[in-house]
């Protein structure tokens, strides 16, 4: 497995910068209670996914596993959760279904095989739905659900956290009619397991850590923009599912638009999933991973709509070794859809850490640069584009104003792939490297 783990290089953008931040908790430098990334607190998202891995990168060494071990094993635990809901709301064989419906849509395995927060925040996600299914028979699940919900607030922000709840709610609505007394239950605990981080993040950092955790929690993600659904979502939604959406088009067409007593659990999972990507057009950003919390839900719909299509085994089997191959062409096509340049990155990386002083600004003239940095090992990097960073990108360099960068800092190790990129006097700066396409320039 650990080969597995180990067969690439940590990618951007967020792999490699969570792998950063791991480093950085794991030197025990920094206060814990924030993540510190590229020479500074980086206010953005709570740290229960570092903290996590933190005893692994801390006791066993860096690695790339160790970033990644967190994900693997929530992705484990997640696949395990759909089984259960898909049991515990229809039957096992739909249960089992929904696991091979997961695990063919496009990005799923992907995205769960990199060290990211999304594995995490699906797992407890999922366990909050799940315990929550189990109170209905005996309370005390409720606490469990609860927990894991506070779990969710300190994995990707309070308000992304409050989607497991939202589904709660939903099924209160559409499925028992009425708002269960567990409810009140899981939101205190959820409160009573999150809120010591909040209070000792204000204590520790003040204003700011409030205004980024508290009322900043979509890390400026909801914009200006119309409400009006924008079909992007969709779009990448559709593409995702690929070849499942010909038993769901057969659904439909059977069932004519026509929803009985009978399917309410499907009909709420559909709801759920829907309502979910809709909303997604709030956010400034189009970036399709955002759609993968609902894809569970969406699992479980598209497994029992086969299951309610194909009832006998063997029809059901004949379907799924028809899809499932399609289904991973599916798969292939969209991990190939964007280019990962994490592999020069890390190269550039390895090469410059020989080469850069340790009181050396390093500027490297590319925007993917969080995997250069975290195999540089030097503790800050600075990039270049030609309009600058937003407000909190401290990284980004206007290119116009690198000269006077240069001149104030003196120490620059510049490392680019166009020496055309930059208005500046290269005869007071020395080639010291010629790597990969890539000029490392020394200014002195």
């Amino acid at each position: 497995m650990q080969n597995i783990l180990n067969d690439f290089p940590l990618r951007n953008w967020d792999e490699a910068w969570y792998g950063e931040i791991i480093k950085n908790l794991a030197s025990g430098e920094f206060n814990l209670l924030v993540p510190f990334w590229n020479g500074q607190y980086y206010f953005d998202k709570p740290p229960l996914y570092f903290w996590l891995s933190l005893p692994f990168y801390k006791f066993i060494g860096p690695g790339e596993w160790q970033v990644r071990i967190v994900s693997i094993l929530a992705s484990i635990f997640s696949f395990l959760l759909v089984y259960l809901i898909g049991k515990k709301l229809f039957n096992k064989r739909v249960g089992f279904i929904s696991v091979l419906v997961l695990l063919s849509l496009g990005q799923v395995i992907v995205r769960f095989s990199h060290g990211n927060l999304d594995a995490l925040l699906i797992c407890f996600s999922l366990a909050t739905f799940y315990f929550y299914l189990l109170s209905l028979k005996n309370w005390r699940y409720s606490i469990l659900s609860g927990i894991t919900l506070g779990l969710s607030y300190l994995t990707k922000g309070w308000f992304l956290g409050l989607y497991p709840l939202a589904v709660i709610f939903a099924h209160s609505i559409l499925v028992e009619k009425r708002f269960h007394k567990n409810l009140v239950t899981i939101v205190v605990v959820s409160l009573l397991s999150s809120m010591w981080y909040f209070v000792l993040g204000f204590i520790s950092f003040g204003k700011t850590f409030v205004d980024w955790y508290i009322f900043n929690p979509t890390a400026s993600q909801v914009g200006s923009k119309s409400i009006s659904f924008s079909g992007e979502y969709l779009k990448f939604f559709i593409r995702d599912l690929g070849f499942w959406i010909v038993p769901l088009a057969l659904h439909l067409i059977k069932v004519r638009g026509q929803i009985s007593a009978k399917l309410t659990n499907t009909s709420f999972l559909f709801v759920v999933s829907l309502s979910f990507i809709f909303f997604l057009n709030l956010l400034v950003e189009e970036s399709d991973w955002y759609l993968l919390p609902a894809y569970p839900f969406v699992a479980i719909f598209v497994a029992r709509v086969v299951h309610q299509l194909f009832k006998d085994v063997n029809k059901i089997t004949a379907l799924l070794l028809l899809l499932l191959p399609l289904q991973i062409f599916v798969v292939y096509k969209i991990e190939n859809l964007y280019p990962d340049r994490s592999a020069v990155g890390a190269t550039l990386g390895v090469r410059v850490k020989k080469l850069v002083l340790k009181n050396e600004k390093l500027v490297f003239d590319d925007h993917d640069f969080t995997s250069f940095l975290y195999y540089s090992n030097h503790k800050m990097v600075y990039t270049t584009s030609e309009l600058g960073g937003k407000d909190w990108e401290w990284w980004t360099l206007k290119r116009k104003d690198l000269e006077t960068f240069i001149k104030a800092n003196k120490k620059v190790l510049l490392v680019t792939p166009n020496l055309d990129n930059f208005q500046i006097d290269y005869s007071n700066m020395n080639l010291v490297d010629y790597y990969s396409g890539y000029y490392f320039l020394r200014a002195e």
